[in-house]
């Protein structure tokens, strides 16, 4: 699934996995919907399952 991942979800995923940014700041400067970043989210979740 990784492969599928848009590289504008990758450059503010650290971020956002420290805590220092929120989904809303994550979806406004990625240009990603909230919706979209959590597909992201659970399929990286399920390829560490």
């Amino acid at each position: 699934m990784s492969d599928r991942i848009p590289d504008a979800f990758w450059k503010y995923y650290d971020l956002y996995r420290r805590k220092k940014m929120s989904i809303q700041e994550f979806s406004a400067r990625s240009g990603l919907t909230n919706a979209e970043i959590r597909k992201c989210l659970k399929a990286l979740n399920s390829e560490k399952a």
